[in-house]
Parts: structure tokens; C-alpha cells; sequence
């Protein structure tokens, strides 16, 4: 437990647009492999109308040492279908996944033990599941219960958690926080989190003795709150210890706070201008997934962008034209961390990759940046139309210094940069002139 306007003004020729996805049909004990994990999912999908948007709900339950222990391995028992039927409302998917642990000694089957491990399988679990069937998602509820709770708060909204674009988090019975691992998107800061504890769920309510999930709240919500979060609020409960709560009907009231699922258009309506022109020449729907909304404008130099369901988003100006930025990559996380078309400006290109690594260009303006990932550097950006850009060219590219190992950084007289070969690149300002020393 612990733990627009349209991209372009010419319309285009009429092509076939490709097909909603399907939704998936209710099953249980479905297996997924993913990030070197293999476990099992439920998934809940009767009755659900495909003309509107279908958001997800996942269920993440507590720590058990035994399967009699908890109501995730009753899939047709009452608990869970009630709350599908809560999720049906809101006309969501309702997923619940097991978690990869298999060890039932010590504290048992957890989601919080291994966190990171089981992050990533979830991830890789949600990334499947929305691109294949077209789940909205900026209509996604987390929910979770003790370690559940756990692991939504230490890991899924704390790290790499780009893929979520909007909805909230039901957070029972725990729901502490050592502070972000990756810097939350503005999105992701407006999710509506609520944490529920009951007044008696204190240290010897349950174990280990020493654990108090009520002191575990309050401190994971004042954390979520120092680090930018906007919509959070912590309940307690009269009266409840831990095994007390109404599990369905807390998680009832905070799909409650959603809007009615609005309506979806074809992908024909959604695909415009440019945008579509370069979504259907590279690949469409099995490349960037089906559009999640209409072109919308960025505010920046006239642009656009739009999202798409493969966790990717166009983007269009009209100085550089249409192109893909993929999030969940390190190219698109560094992209979004260094405040998106403001920062570096919009793509010029799709992702390429290198031999050891992958690179995108982007135009602000005058100002040309090229993002450049390698495994072993990370992602970061030479400023090609700078001094040291420029030398950074003329000099090999990654052949000659190597790859950046910062962003340029500001020093007396000038601004640096460091390279993977052990160079270290400082332009200075009284000449114009830029230097390469051994770091």
C-alpha cells in the first residue's frame, strides 16, 4: 500500500475516410504482454453508443495474498459489474487490470512493489487499448483503492503521464506522493483528483500497523498541490476504517463531475487542408490512429494542431506546413517540456531516425532548433541557426562533437553547450566567435 480554422485554404479531393474502431467486447482474463510484463485485463464495453465519444474507466485494486481476498478476480460478480453499469453512464469502457506481481508473500500481490515495471506494463496496456479502439482520451477516470491508490499517485500521475488529456482520479484509502518524475502537462495539472479516507483508516486499521492511509492522503494531496495541480480535494469520511468504503458508489459521485459524452463526427468531417493531405499520404488511421477532435488554433503564428488517437498530434502553420510531433517519445516529451510551439516553435519534419538515435527539426520564426535523442544522451536541442548551431554543423553534426548533452546555458560573456564526445561548444558575445574545448 506504501509505498480552425483549416490548414489550408484549397479543399481537398474527396477520399474514403477510414472506418470508427470498433469497440471491444466484454471479456475477462484477457492476457497482455507489454514492457516485459504479462498479466491479465477485464474489460466491460455492453451498451455503449460509438456515435458518442467513449471515455475508459480503470479500476486498479488493493494489495490481496490470496485471490478469495479481493473482488478484481470476481469479474462477474457484483461489485464490478455495478461498476460498469456506473461507467456505462458516462458511456466509458470500464478496464480493470491485475497486476503483474505473482509474489503473494511479504505484502502480497501489489501494484505499488515494482512500481516502475508496472507502470510501464499499464502504459504499454492503456496505449493498446485506446489506439485500437478509439477511446477518447480526454475522458479518462483513474480510480484506485489502498495500493491501488498507492500506484496511481506515486506512479501513473506522477510519471510520464502525457497520455492523459483529461478527466480525474477517485483516490480511496491512500494516495501518497514523493512529487512529480515528469513534468505534468497544463492538462494533465487541471485533472480533477479527489482523495476519499474514512476518519478511523489511521495507523493499526490495516497493514502494515504502522500505516495510516488518512495521514497517506492528506500528504499526497498537499504534494499534488505544491506541484501545480488545480482541481484537488481530500474527504474524509466519518466513521470508516478501511475496509468500510462503498468502493462503487465514491467512484459513482466522481464520474458524476463528467459531462454527458458529446457527440463524435466521422473522420471525413475531422480531416481538413494540409493536415489531411499529409495524415493520409504517410499512413492515415494505421499510422497516427483515428482524429480525437477538429483542427484548433494554437494562438502562436496563425497555427493549428490536432490530435489523433496514436498518441500523436499535427501540427500546422502557415510557415512550416503540416507535420506530426508523437508524444511518449523522448523527442515529443522534450518537445511538450520546452513549452511546445512557443518554445521551439512548430515541426518542419516528422520524426527521422538515426543510426543510434532520432531527430526533428522545428522553425520559430527565424530561430531553427533541432531536437536529438539518443539512449544515451536523452533528448535536447541545437539551435542550427546560432553560433553554435551552426558550428555544431559545419563540424559533423553528432559525427564530429557528438550529441548535446544540455541546452545552451548561459556563461560570462556568452552561452555553452556540452557534447557527447567531451566537447564543450561556448559562442561568445563581444565576437561572434564560437569555441570547442575538452569538458
Amino acid at each position: 500500500m506504501q509505498t480552425g480554422a483549416s490548414a489550408s485554404s484549397a479543399r481537398m479531393p474527396q477520399v474514403t475516410a477510414p472506418r470508427a474502431a470498433a469497440l471491444p467486447t466484454t471479456g475477462y482474463h484477457r492476457s497482455f504482454t507489454g514492457a516485459g510484463k504479462t498479466s491479465t485485463y477485464h474489460v466491460y464495453a455492453d451498451g455503449l453508443d460509438r456515435s458518442k465519444a467513449v471515455g475508459v474507466l480503470y479500476y486498479l485494486g488493493g494489495d490481496y495474498t490470496s485471490v478469495k481476498e479481493t473482488w478484481v478476480h470476481n469479474p462477474g460478480g457484483t461489485h464490478l459489474t455495478a461498476m460498469a453499469a456506473e461507467a456505462r453512464k458516462k458511456n466509458m469502457v470500464l478496464v480493470v487490470p491485475i497486476s503483474p506481481d505473482t509474489d503473494t508473500s511479504g505484502n502480497g500481490v501489489t501494484w505499488w512493489e515494482e512500481a516502475d515495471g508496472n507502470g510501464d506494463w499499464f502504459r504499454a496496456l492503456q496505449a493498446g487499448l485506446t489506439s485500437n479502439y478509439g477511446l477518447d482520451a480526454s475522458r479518462t477516470w483513474l480510480a484506485g483503492y489502498s495500493g491501488g491508490a498507492e500506484f496511481l499517485t506515486y506512479e501513473l500521475l506522477a510519471d510520464r503521464q502525457g497520455w492523459l488529456q483529461g478527466g480525474g482520479a477517485t483516490i480511496i484509502g491512500g494516495g501518497g506522493s514523493d512529487g512529480m518524475q515528469t513534468a505534468p502537462s497544463a492538462a494533465v495539472r487541471s485533472l480533477s483528483l479527489t482523495w476519499l479516507v474514512g476518519s478511523k483508516d489511521v495507523a493499526g486499521s490495516t497493514t502494515p500497523a504502522t500505516w495510516s492511509a488518512s495521514a497517506t492522503a492528506a500528504q499526497g494531496r498537499q504534494r499534488y498541490v505544491r506541484d501545480g495541480f488545480t482541481r484537488t480535494r481530500l474527504t474524509t469520511l466519518p466513521g470508516l476504517s478501511h475496509d468500510d468504503y462503498d468502493i462503487v458508489g465514491l467512484i459513482s459521485k466522481g464520474l458524476a463531475t463528467l459531462p454527458p459524452a458529446p457527440a463524435t463526427s466521422s473522420p471525413s468531417s475531422l480531416l481538413r487542408g494540409a493536415i489531411r493531405a499529409d495524415y493520409l499520404a504517410t499512413g492515415g488511421a494505421a499510422t497516427y490512429g483515428q482524429p480525437t477532435s477538429a483542427e484548433k488554433p494554437t494562438g502562436v503564428h496563425g497555427g493549428v494542431y490536432q490530435g489523433f488517437t496514436k498518441n500523436c498530434t499535427y501540427y500546422w502553420s502557415p510557415q512550416t506546413g503540416a507535420h506530426p510531433v508523437r508524444w511518449g517519445t523522448g523527442i515529443g516529451n522534450a518537445y511538450r517540456a520546452a513549452d511546445l510551439e512557443r518554445g521551439w516553435g512548430y515541426p518542419v519534419i516528422a520524426e527521422r531516425a538515426l543510426a543510434n538515435g532520432a531527430y526533428q527539426d522545428f522553425h520559430r520564426g527565424t530561430a531553427r532548433f533541432r531536437a536529438i535523442y539518443s539512449p544515451r544522451t536523452g533528448t535536447h536541442a541545437v539551435k542550427l541557426s546560432g553560433g553554435i548551431g551552426t558550428a555544431w554543423q559545419k563540424a559533423g553534426h553528432e559525427h564530429g562533437w557528438g550529441f548535446p548533452t544540455t541546452e545552451e546555458y548561459t556563461v560570462n560573456g556568452g552561452v555553452a553547450q556540452k557534447f557527447s564526445n567531451g566537447w564543450v561548444a561556448t559562442w561568445h558575445r563581444a565576437t561572434g566567435k564560437v569555441t570547442v574545448a575538452k569538458g
